[in-house]
């Protein structure tokens, strides 16, 4: 089967968060609705639940389970394609390759593969929708001050995003949704878990409890949990 390796690095990128919450291991399973990714971070401050659905794809084939023990490689290995790429299984490897070039990535057996990736069940008090661009707005400002807390503050129909630390930034905007009350604080895993997403967020939250951020594309759909960090005030 083939897609456009931008298509798949994009997702790939996204799903597999940086820093602190970058994904190790992950299986990738290829099934009847397209490619599925549902992993916990290896300090469990996030999961990550994601379809690329078969419509990206041509000519798309149910390969089943690919067990990957070193994600972070396999993506700067897509920035090694350009156009689009070939996938195939063949025992226990997975080969990408498109004409001229090639590479085979030796796969892990699923009994080494942790399986705690549970769905959560949680409810929200509020919701909203914002860009990516406006989120990276934010964690551009956070980043000025070291070790500061992100704030999430939802009032009538507005969010107010705010930091501790030396520059505290304070950033609002509308959100019809928002009927307000929440107070809710984030640490670094947050910048390392939704920092590629792009386009439109819906973000649902609580007071002292896991933010929920989801992302649809044309062909995907992410959705990313992360942990608050509780503090003393």
């Amino acid at each position: 089967m083939e897609i456009k390796t931008n298509e798949f690095s994009s997702f790939l990128n996204k799903v597999v968060m940086t820093g602190t919450q970058g994904l190790g291991e992950a299986i990738l399973l290829f099934d009847s609705e397209g490619l599925k990714i549902k992993a916990a971070s290896e300090t469990n401050q996030s999961m990550v639940d994601s379809i690329l659905r078969k419509e990206a794809f041509k000519d798309y084939e149910e390969l089943g389970k690919i067990c990957i023990n070193d994600l972070q490689t396999v993506k700067k290995v897509m920035k090694r394609f350009d156009g689009t790429v070939k996938l195939s299984k063949k025992g226990n490897l997975l080969k990408i390759y498109t004409k001229g070039k090639q590479v085979e990535i030796e796969l892990v057996d699923e009994s080494f593969m942790k399986d705690d990736k549970k769905d959560p069940n949680l409810e929200f008090d509020d919701s909203f929708i914002m860009t990516g661009k406006q989120l990276k707005n934010i964690f551009d400002d956070v980043s000025l001050s070291r070790d500061s807390i992100i704030i999430i503050n939802t009032e009538d129909k507005l969010v107010k995003f705010s930091n501790t630390g030396k520059y505290k930034f304070l950033t609002e905007f509308e959100a019809p949704n928002c009927k307000g009350g929440v107070k809710v604080s984030f640490g670094t895993p947050l910048i390392d878990a939704v920092s590629e997403l792009r386009g439109d967020l819906e973000c649902s939250v609580k007071s002292e409890y896991p933010i929920q951020i989801v992302e649809k594309t044309k062909f995907s759909e992410i959705k990313i949990i992360i942990a608050p960090l509780v503090t003393d005030e």
